[in-house]
């Protein structure tokens, strides 16, 4: 998971995502710490999304007006359909949508139609993690950054003609809304993502990870050069008072370090924090109680100080290392909030921001939008009790004892995940 994406969960059809008008800065860190690998953590990402671009194009060629994103979203789609089905249904990090798919296991496979269709497969797929990713690497070009405007570069058509060059051909009347290829067990394990790329594919990969002058380039191959030391070392680095040898631009390691900083503020308002965040304890407060609002000063009580000093704290550690890379210095004027020592002057500042799942009016804490409580109609649980399941499952496994510093950029450990995904002739994972 990557800095910033907080409270993710979906509540009678409300998105709860708080951002806290901060995820411009958030998205920020994690490009200074890897650039341009966006939400990409194994290899079949990559090939997956480029490959419904290649038929999505070829199919506009013939007549036909099939978008990327529809024709990548179904092949992403079968291909997890197909892995599950191989392996009877048995869990992976890779394959999402394990409930919905499930649904559908009534011994045929789905026709491209239904493949595409919201209702078959999870609404937020795999393709949506690689859309910098594919641009950035020079997989694809365009005119913008929409995936539906992407189309496939001769670096990407060599990737997939040493990934998939079955699955380039044998797809093809399927998208056009024909039969799957009668002998289709090649194009299956193409498509497989618990299956390892071809040792061509991988090299491929990663030469465009690496190639390059550019000092987005000049980070990603230090960042994966420090990766691939500490897997071969088997040693840790934990601390941040030392700049590992592969990084070799100080402030690319200031960057990350900041960012790290920034991440633990951002958890103690209204993230992952163990004991709750500021934000979730009033909110669990107010849930408990039936209640739809509540006093500033009413929520600023004994039971409330200790995360309101811990953010302190937090933000005090962020505004003590004197380096914010973000526009307007975002990230210090949100700390410089939270370092606030008058806790309804805090409250108010924190509330105001979030506005979605509490609010702010005249002194007064608010139930908003999307509240656990729930909005009245709505239930405290999703229509869909397994999409939130499903929706998060296709993610780089956190290892809590991983060799890294704490706090650090999320993509640096899906870099370790791709980075073995690349290196290795076979994974650990259940296709192996």
């Amino acid at each position: 998971m990557e800095w910033g994406l907080l409270g993710g969960e979906i509540i009678g059809g409300t998105r709860r995502t708080r951002t806290l008008g901060l995820a411009a800065s958030m998205r920020l860190f994690n490009e200074l710490a890897v650039p341009g690998l966006g939400g990409v953590w194994y290899a079949k990402q990559v090939v997956l999304a480029l490959l419904g671009i290649h038929h999505a194009e070829a199919a506009r060629r013939d007549g036909r007006g099939l978008s990327n994103i529809t024709t990548a979203n179904a092949i992403e789609a079968l291909a997890v359909w197909w892995a599950f089905r191989r392996h009877r249904w048995a869990r992976d990090g890779r394959l999402p949508g394990y409930r919905k798919l499930l649904r559908h296991d009534q011994g045929q496979d789905p026709p491209f139609k239904v493949a595409a269709s919201r209702s078959f497969y999870v609404s937020q797929p795999m393709r949506i993690r690689t859309r910098d990713a594919l641009l950035t690497l020079g997989l694809v070009e365009a005119q913008s950054r929409s995936f539906n405007a992407y189309t496939c570069t001769a670096r990407g058509r060599a990737l997939l003609e040493a990934a998939c060059p079955e699955a380039r051909r044998t797809l093809s009347d399927w998208v056009a809304g024909g039969a799957l290829p009668f002998r289709f067990g090649v194009t299956r394990d193409e498509l497989d993502p618990t299956r390892p790329l071809p040792p061509r594919a991988r090299e491929i990969l990663r030469e465009a990870l690496v190639a390059g002058a550019d000092p987005d380039r000049a980070r990603r191959r230090c960042a994966l050069n420090w990766v691939d030391a500490l897997q071969a070392r088997g040693v840790e680095h934990t601390h941040w008072d030392q700049r590992p040898a592969e990084i070799v631009e100080p402030a690319h390691w200031s960057d990350m370090r900041v960012g790290a900083a920034f991440s633990h503020v951002m958890a103690a308002a209204a993230g992952d924090f163990e004991g709750g965040s500021v934000l979730d304890r009033i909110e669990d407060r107010m849930a408990r109680a039936g209640v739809r609002k509540l006093a500033i000063a009413q929520a600023a009580d004994a039971g409330l100080r200790p995360a309101l000093s811990e953010l302190r704290r937090r933000a005090q550690a962020f505004l003590a290392l004197e380096h914010d890379p973000t526009p307007e210095r975002a990230a210090s004027r949100f700390c410089e909030e939270c370092a606030l020592t008058d806790d309804g002057a805090l409250l108010s500042r924190l509330i105001a921001r979030d506005e979605r799942i509490l609010r702010l009016a005249d002194g007064l804490i608010l139930a908003g939008a999307a509240f656990r409580g729930g909005p009245r109609g709505a239930t405290a649980e999703p229509a869909d009790s397994g999409e939130i399941e499903d929706e998060m499952g296709a993610r780089a496994p956190t290892d809590p004892h991983a060799p890294l510093p704490d706090g650090i950029s999320g993509r640096v450990h899906n870099l370790i995940v791709l980075a073995n995904d690349l290196r290795l002739a076979s994974t650990a994972s259940i296709g192996a």
